[in-house]
């Protein structure tokens, strides 16, 4: 039978979908589908209803520059997909023909996929955009077209980004990346806010369509087809992990490959007393800087602790969301200690003594008092900044 690309492509997608939904129904049995996921469902529909009927009394106090950044936090939702597998290396190399058209019809579809997202945000949004911020749908369209034009110039950066080996230099240039085009999107809030549309519907139309042109230009490279792998099976896999990271108890540990860590290459002392708490507590510590995927979780949830705080506008609101935080942190680092300690022979083997516990109780606390106080600085900082 003659395969073409578009049939390779929609098997593909539709096997993608069917794995995802097999992880997705792991989870959410008819217990969960009745009883949470329906009652939340409908509540959802309620409140967004009655957005439409009557603008809440908290979106007074929120300025139009704060869903405009989330539009932009949005925007930087989302990568390249390529639909390619292990296989692809033997049976595809190959017909190049066949395996880049694959490559293009899946980069289309991921565009396509995140333009989806973005108009999901806006849909949510749009009672507030209409009835709050009197926008009109001419100034709603060009930001729309304009933040989509956005993301696909994101898809491509992350896409090099991947390239780059050193850790180091990976942040520094998404965080440089962010703060730049931050000010241009601020830029373009001004010119969007001074009525002139066409402008940047003419500068939206060309970051779209170079980036279109140089993300399938870098995907027809065949010497890429094990990042292309690589990056494939980060996605498809991207639900289990997300599943694995809420859930610390059943998160599976990273294998990591012997390499010379980045942080503590020469394992330094941090503590000058050495008692067997300090050993408990330094041991933990270096453990968490050094696995990515527990530093990412703790980082994960200072961010969208402050982020909530600063959108939330009363303040028994901001106390609450303050309050549940520190309940929620203070019982994933102490899972996340139980479990390190469970995988590493050395902490494993004293787990009975007295000094293991107080050395938990003091690295929980001590974690949990630079979290809040982390989340406290950056709400106070960030709510200084958006309401100047």
């Amino acid at each position: 039978m003659v395969m073409n690309s578009r049939k390779l492509f929609f098997s593909r997608l539709i096997r993608n979908w069917h794995y995802q939904w097999k992880v997705l129904r792991s989870i959410a049995d008819w217990t969960v589908i009745v009883y949470i996921l329906v009652p939340l469902g409908v509540f959802c529909v309620a409140i967004y209803r009655s957005w439409w009927l009557e603008i809440p009394v908290w979106i007074h106090k929120i300025p139009f520059i704060v869903p405009f950044f989330c539009f932009y936090f949005l925007a930087w939702i989302g990568n390249i997909r390529t639909l390619i597998m292990e296989a692809d290396k033997v049976f595809l190399v190959k017909q190049l023909h066949l395996i880049g058209r694959l490559k293009a019809l899946s980069y289309f579809y991921s565009l396509f996929f995140q333009t989806m997202v973005l108009a999901a945000g806006f849909l949510c949004l749009l009672p507030f955009l209409l009835h709050y911020y009197l926008l009109n749908w001419s100034v709603i369209l060009v930001l729309f077209v304009y933040f989509t034009a956005l993301q696909s110039c994101f898809m491509l950066w992350k896409y090099h980004i991947r390239k780059i080996g050193s850790m180091w230099a990976k942040s520094l240039l998404v965080v440089f990346l962010f703060l730049v085009f931050n000010w241009f999107s601020q830029w373009i809030y001004h010119i969007v806010d001074m009525g002139m549309t066409i402008p940047v519907y003419a500068l939206s139309l060309i970051i779209l369509l170079l980036s279109i042109f140089f993300s399938l230009t870098a995907l027809q490279k065949i010497a890429s087809i094990d990042l292309h792998i690589e990056l494939e099976q980060e996605r498809k896999t991207s639900i289990v992990q997300a599943i694995y990271l809420a859930a610390p108890e059943i998160e599976k540990p990273v294998i990591m490959r012997r390499k010379k860590p980045r942080i503590f290459k020469n394992s330094k002392r941090i503590f000058q007393n050495r008692t067997p708490v300090n050993g408990f507590i330094e041991l933990f510590i270096k453990i968490v800087i050094r696995n990515s995927s527990y530093l990412y979780g703790y980082l994960m949830l200072i961010n969208s602790t402050t982020g909530a705080m600063i959108i939330v506008p009363p303040l028994w609101l901001k106390i609450l969301i303050f309050v549940g935080f520190s309940i929620i942190m203070n019982g994933w680092l102490t899972t996340l200690w139980n479990k390190v300690c469970h995988y590493h022979p050395l902490m494993k083997k004293y787990m009975e003594s007295d000094a293991y516990y107080s050395a938990r109780k003091k690295a929980v606390r001590g974690m949990l008092s630079f979290a809040l106080v982390l989340v406290l600085f950056l709400t106070c900082v960030f709510g200084f900044i958006i309401g100047r």
